[in-house]
């Protein structure tokens, strides 16, 4: 990574979120419509959606073998069975604004999705998108900030969702949820609040926070432990590498990547400003996406 550096890509200003796009790069949700970045370069997906406001973005790993592509906005969901040349409107059972779209990792045989919004808790698919129901049993507070799917999802069912107040855990799929004692109790407690991002992977549950660093879980959010590294202060958001085999975590001073799990992280520079949604490639390559800036790679 020595000689990796920060490239400014020619993208909307506006990157709300990065999620990849099976073997052909990535999709970027942004204030400008969906687009899709490659090989260094960053181009709009379809002129249709040019000036629409997309927050949220997914496609399944097998893509484009299999050619769906769903987005969320601020009013709804959308499905493209065609890689993004036709668009559909999903049935929802009320409009909402939609920050984060994530799919089960075996979504080819089960169809299943959330997501997050802004209001109303999460919404669970099982028909690949084409029907959003709300699944909310337990869950404490409807402003969802961010879902993270377990890599074991076929087996333990484990979906995990961060609040304003708190993370909170399922273990049936996402059909109800329990709020899990996150950063211990009392005072402790109250002042991890808000969490900023979380990540799983097959060793551990990260919870990156507004002001009290990076917390981690190696049972499944029961009990919560911190490291050396970012114990306080801001951080932003956290990723995963689609490999599980990398962590990155954002933070206003530097962008950092651990591959052993937390337990040591490389600060590979210092990021943009105003990072909203950051993504990482199995070869270690880095996206940023900005408030107002647009998108920055790390390669």
């Amino acid at each position: 990574m020595t000689n990796q550096t920060w490239h400014k890509v020619v993208s909307p200003p506006v990157v709300f979120a990065i999620s990849r796009l099976g073997a052909e790069g990535w999709l970027l949700a942004t204030n400008e419509g969906l687009w899709h970045y490659w090989e260094g370069q960053c181009e709009i997906l379809n002129e249709t959606l040019r000036g629409a406001t997309i927050t949220a973005a997914a496609a399944p790993n097998v893509y484009p073998h299999h050619p769906l592509i769903l987005i969320g906005s601020v009013d709804g969901i959308a499905r493209s069975t065609t890689s993004g040349r036709k668009w559909n409107s999903s049935t929802l059972t009320q409009p909402s604004q939609v920050s984060q779209i994530v799919l089960s990792p075996d979504f080819e045989s089960d169809g299943i999705a959330f997501a997050a919004t802004l209001e109303d808790g999460v919404l669970r698919t099982t028909d690949e998108g084409q029907r959003w129901y709300s699944w909310n049993f337990g869950l404490l507070d409807l402003e969802t900030l961010a879902l993270a799917v377990s890599p074991d999802f076929a087996t333990d069912e484990t979906v995990y969702v961060a609040t304003g107040t708190g993370v909170f855990r399922s273990t049936n799929g996402g059909r109800a949820w329990r709020e899990l004692a996150f950063a211990g109790e009392g005072l402790q407690a109250e002042e991890a609040l808000p969490p900023t991002g979380v990540a799983v992977t097959h060793d551990i549950l990260a919870v990156s926070t507004e002001s009290k660093g990076l917390y981690y879980s190696r049972d499944r959010g029961d009990t919560w432990f911190k490291r050396n590294a970012f114990r306080s202060g801001q951080t932003n958001t956290l990723a995963v590498s689609h490999d599980g085999a990398r962590l990155l975590l954002a933070a206003p001073s530097a962008i950092s990547i651990s591959a052993d799990s937390g337990l040591t992280w490389h600060r590979i520079a210092k990021p943009p400003d105003n990072v909203i949604s950051v993504a990482i490639d199995d070869d270690g390559t880095v996206l940023c996406g900005t408030q107002e800036d647009g998108l920055w790679a790390y390669s």
